[in-house]
């Protein structure tokens, strides 16, 4: 049955789920950063810190987003541009090339600079003229043949500059101007082999030109211009003068005769007298820009891309995540996506995701808001519980947003400030009573009691007292109304109240240490599973409490998992655990006896190794992974189950063996039993579901042979036979 699972769950399906396809990645990121922009006839690239997207003019929106799910080989996007053939250059990071071609969304990777034994290799500038794309990294310039994609050369030493210099940018005019962290290095006359130092003319900064270093150069009235961080200079073949301005110049373009000049907060052009302000911000900076033929500019910025036309300007966003920081995660009744941002300076609001649109909450969109310092969320049968960083926990109710704080509430703050309200974690018990994780209460009562007739319940902690530097990290709670929670460096703690909230002489308190069995007393993250029990991520590797109405019973190990810091885990509708750790994605079977896979960057569209969050729609199967990096999808069988048989669907059908790999079953109930039937009865295969509410077959009877051609009929029950449907497809062999 295990191995079963493990092959359905590594493969790569074509068989459809609510317009998703099993085993299918894609990834979600902020694109707000924009490095670079690549412009093409009906609209333009931007390159981000968080993936490439294209902007349509026609339509005025971006229509599509390129990460490691559409086949890059990386998601910090430095530089780009656009070839002859249409296809968009990306360059990265890290040193990788990736090459996409839209017309049939291939991507082409070059790896020999992300492959060389430089230790600094971003790419940070791709200008491709005449078939040739010239790269620039942060060691050197490299020729490569835009058409059979060849290099030409590399060059690491320009005459008498350091060995493998940091080059900003390059310019192709009749010569090769090459903009570094040092100086201007420009092409001899009549020099070919560009390897060779002595075929550069160098012209050093804080020597010859009274600057620090150069971002780029042009040519402009027969003059070569150069932007530095000291303004413009200009060059007459001997020396570099002072031309305009004495404030950083980060990029230059020339149009119809006028120069055009980017600094960080203004956009100008400048005809040698004459300076015109063209755009100016106090809040964005400006990085780079592109002129179109229609005079339009846009600019690269932090904050996303300026588009000006005809002195009106406005600002694009693509709709995605406020940030690539998802430090935790959390799906509510409606199937919609909750994230938050980071604790204390760090967050940066909330988040919502659903139906493929993001909604980004914080003090600017929503000034109702205490701050925008919102860490972890959580979201039950209820509501959705967004816990705040100081201001105490804010509750989402189908749309509308209340607050609980020190000032309207019993809830209480750090010893420091008792109005400074830190919830680790709010959830529901059987009762329906709301229990809330306090961060380090100054009464010395971190578990708090809510009850569903708006009582409150606050429990005294009978061990050291939970403090600022050992404080509570998350809680849970399981089938016994358990309260189970974590804090830093001290193991696990649990409390039952035992049903009497008014009566402390039969609270249950305890401990759990590596005296009890944990492999470390630094435990990042709880989980309670479907059977109840206690899943413990510790920096040294998972533990398990099975029976957690006998806390001092035996805790297990994960053997697969021991060498590995946990630092989130979700459970399944398979009750499958999903787990993550610094060092990518681990999947477990329900015992947690068996690895059933692995994902990291290296086998998988995973948007980074460092997992922070995971969530689990149990409606669709999509897991939800919250990485250091942005946010990873992957849509997998794993889907409650129907309480009652209703239409049994199967997909493809007709099911064509040898083009289709396996057919799809979905509308079980749990442990459901499949007979495949031929049309005069007889039985060709019977298996057993693995619980959820969608299962496969690969079109193979009893000896393992594929089924003839024809029409089958499909006869699914549960355990106790008491439950059963029937439906019919097509075979075409």
């Amino acid at each position: 049955m295990l191995l079963k699972k493990s092959i359905i769950l590594l493969l790569i399906l074509s068989t459809s789920l609510l317009s998703q396809k099993i085993g299918v990645w894609k990834n979600y990121t902020n694109m707000d950063d924009v490095t670079n922009i690549s412009t093409t006839q009906d609209g333009f690239w931007i390159a981000t810190t968080g993936g490439a997207g294209y902007f349509r003019n026609s339509s005025n929106e971006f229509e599509f987003f390129l990460t490691n799910s559409e086949g890059l080989s990386s998601q910090n996007v430095t530089a780009s541009n656009t070839d002859s053939q249409n296809r968009l250059w990306l360059g990265m990071q890290n040193g990788m090339i990736d090459i996409y071609n839209a017309n049939d969304k291939s991507t082409l990777p070059i790896k020999d600079i992300f492959e060389s034994p430089n230790s600094s290799k971003k790419i940070t500038e791709i200008l491709i003229v005449d078939s040739i794309a010239y790269v620039t990294t942060e060691f050197g310039l490299s020729l490569i043949n835009s058409n059979n994609l060849v290099f030409i050369s590399t060059t690491a030493k320009f005459n008498d500059f350091p060995s493998k210099t940091v080059v900003n940018s390059v310019n192709v005019d009749g010569k090769i101007y090459v903009s570094t962290a040092i100086g201007v290095a420009i092409q001899k006359d009549g020099a070919t082999n560009l390897i060779a130092p002595e075929s550069w003319d160098t012209y050093r900064t804080g020597i010859d030109i009274a600057a620090n270093t150069i971002y780029a150069t042009i040519k402009y009235n027969n003059q070569l211009i150069a932007a530095t961080d000291k303004g413009l200079f200009n060059f007459n073949g001997t020396t570099w003068n002072n031309y305009a301005y004495d404030s950083p110049v980060y990029d230059i373009n020339v149009k119809d005769n006028k120069l055009f000049v980017l600094l960080k907060n203004s956009l100008h052009s400048y005809d040698g007298i004459t300076d015109i302000e063209i755009y100016s911000t106090t809040e964005k900076n400006l990085r780079k820009f592109e002129i179109t033929k229609d005079a339009t500019f846009l600019i690269a910025s932090n904050m996303g891309t300026v588009k000006i036309k005809d002195s009106n300007s406005e600002t694009l966003l693509p709709n995605g995540p406020i940030n690539n920081s998802f430090e935790s995660l959390a799906v509510d009744k409606n199937g919609a996506l909750w994230a938050g941002t980071g604790k204390d300076v760090f967050g940066e609001g909330f988040m919502k995701f659903e139906k493929g649109f993001w909604t980004n909450y914080n003090t600017n969109t929503m000034p109702e808001l205490p701050n925008n310092n919102y860490h972890n969320v959580s979201a039950d049968d209820y509501q959705v519980y967004l816990s705040n960083w100081g201001s105490g926990l804010t509750i989402e109710d189908d749309g509308v947003f209340s607050y609980l704080n020190a000032g309207n509430s019993e809830l209480v703050g750090i010893p420091e400030d008792a109005n400074y309200v830190v919830i680790m974690n709010a959830q529901r018990d059987s009762n329906g009573d709301l229990w809330f994780f306090n961060h380090a209460s100054s009464d010395g009562k971190p578990i708090i009691q809510l009850t569903k007739e708006n009582t409150w319940y606050h429990y005294h902690f009978p061990f050291t007292p939970i403090t600022v530097h050992n404080y509570m990290i998350n809680g849970v709670i399981d089938e016994y109304n358990t309260k189970w929670f974590n804090v830093v460096g001290r193991g696990v703690y649990y409390l039952n109240e035992q049903n009497t909230p008014a009566d402390e002489s039969d609270d249950i308190w305890g401990h759990l240490t590596t005296s009890s069995g944990l492999n470390s007393n630094v435990v990042n993250t709880l989980a309670v599973d479907k059977r109840g029990e206690l899943w413990i991520g510790t920096t040294s590797g998972m533990n398990i409490l099975a029976n957690t109405a006998s806390p001092s019973s035996l805790i297990t190990s994960v053997f697969s998992l021991r060498q590995q810091s946990i630092s989130a885990i979700a459970v399944d509708p398979l009750n499958n655990k999903w787990v993550g750790t610094y060092q990518g994605l681990f999947v477990m079977s329900p015992d947690g006896t068996q690895l059933i896979a692995q994902y990291d960057v290296n086998n998988s569209p995973l948007s980074s190794n460092s997992i922070t969050s995971l969530a689990i729609d149990k409606k669709t199967g999509i897991v939800y992974i919250g990485t250091s990096f942005g946010l990873s999808t992957l849509t997998t069988y794993s889907v409650e189950p129907k309480q009652e048989f209703g239409k049994i669907k199967t997909y493809p059908n007709p099911f064509k063996i040898g083009i289709h790999k396996n057919i799809t079953i979905d509308g079980l109930v749990k442990n459901s039993t499949i007979k495949i039937l031929s049309i005069s009865g007889k039985l060709i295969k019977e298996f057993e579901t693995e619980g959820g509410r969608i299962t496969f077959w690969d079109g193979k009877d009893e000896s393992g042979k594929f089924v003839a051609s024809g029409i089958y009929l499909l006869v699914a029950f549960d355990t106790e036979a008491d439950k059963i449907t029937t439906s019919k497809f097509a075979v075409i062999r």
